[in-house]
């Protein structure tokens, strides 16, 4: 999930009754929610030695054993250097922050493993990715519970307000640069925040850890309702494809679209192709497929001789639906690799990888 999800994630959690069990538990939280994406860090190093490094190694079983002792120590010894102020009363139990920050971190490759960029749980043991399916990678109704639900009852902080501004300004920027469809859906959300990070109710029911606990419910309603769903999607997929002329197949993909939960994306590999097409509730719950087909990656003779090329591995490693379009200039022979989940079309950007070819 993208870091708005898990912060809010983390943060709902720090202000329910486990953000009262020890001084520190709101940093353990939040950070230790956050903590597996320090894999982002390969960036530097270049987008496919990122592509085949992310979601792996700090997300992996090893990682969730190592990472949050690792935080938990590093916010003990940070406790013992800081000067305390005489007024701070809540003792800090090394049990609980232990515990807090395994809880944190094992939150996040639980979420990531619900959308269909996929988890490797068994990093560095085993190089297997799993996928979920089922939420969207950035779902604006998780950031409405979930940020309606931290908000409400809160009084805002210099700290949080700022913070607050910094991720609503790179989300939009994110949004309106890569799917600019879908800015009045984030636009109505973020405004439904502003009022609740603004709105000071009276003391009643409306505290910050009743409305924080009521988020989390939500939220995980909202996340079992969706998992049903795709079950269910994914049934009424295999029933239709006979009436799309499609008796048998060796993948197939029920994915989640962008803020509109009843709509999905499906792709469906056979032996040598892939098509894709949607499925929306809302329209009976009718299966539309392309009438156009993509080559299956894999089927290709070259196939093993790519992979061993040492060209793009990390695409290699991170695609799951690979399909090709060959490009000849001159003596100059390429390859273009996409993931059908999302590229249909030729590109060289996310999800495509550009490779040569010897002359013969």
């Amino acid at each position: 999930m993208d870091p708005l999800t898990h912060t809010l994630f983390g943060a709902s959690l720090a202000a329910t009754d486990l953000g009262r069990k020890t001084r520190l538990a709101t940093p353990a939280l939040i950070i230790g929610a956050n903590l597996p994406d320090v894999d982002v860090l390969p960036y530097f190093r270049g987008g496919d030695f990122a592509l085949g490094f992310r979601r792996g190694w700090t997300h992996g079983v090893l990682a969730l054993v190592v990472l949050p002792a690792l935080l938990a120590g590093l916010l003990w010894l940070w406790d013992k250097w800081r000067v305390r102020s005489d007024v701070e009363r809540q003792p800090l139990s090394p049990g609980w922050l232990l515990g807090l920050s395994y809880f944190a971190c094992l939150t996040h490759p639980c979420l990531d493993w619900l959308n269909y960029n996929g988890m490797r749980w068994w990093m560095p043991f085993r190089d297997t990715w799993y996928y979920g399916d089922s939420v969207f990678i950035m779902d604006p109704w998780l950031w409405l519970v979930l940020g309606t639900g931290w908000l409400i009852g809160r009084k805002p902080a210099r700290s949080s307000t700022i913070g607050a501004v910094v991720m609503a300004t790179l989300v939009v920027w994110l949004v309106a640069s890569r799917a600019p469809a879908y800015m009045p859906v984030v636009g109505s959300v973020f405004a439904v925040l502003l009022v609740a990070f603004l709105w000071q109710p009276k003391a009643g029911w409306f505290t910050a850890h009743r409305t924080a606990t009521l988020g989390l419910l939500s939220a995980t309603l909202y996340i079992g309702i969706l998992i049903s769903i795709h079950s269910v999607t994914v049934s009424r997929v295999q029933e239709m494809l006979p009436e799309q002329g499609i008796d048998s197949f060796d993948e197939l993909l029920a994915g989640p679209t962008p803020a509109n939960p009843l709509a999905w994306d499906i792709v469906v590999g056979t032996e040598k192709v892939y098509r894709w097409g949607r499925l929306d509730w809302l329209d009976g719950g009718n299966l539309v497929l392309s009438e156009g087909e993509l080559p299956a990656a894999r089927e290709l003779p070259q196939w093993n001789a790519i992979v061993a090329s040492g060209q793009s591995p990390g695409f290699l490693r991170w695609t799951r639906f690979p399909w090709w379009e060959a490009s000849q200039e001159g003596d100059a022979k390429q390859l273009y690799l996409m993931d059908a989940r999302y590229a249909r079309h030729r590109t060289s950007g996310f999800g495509g990888a550009v490779f040569q070819l010897p002359a013969d």
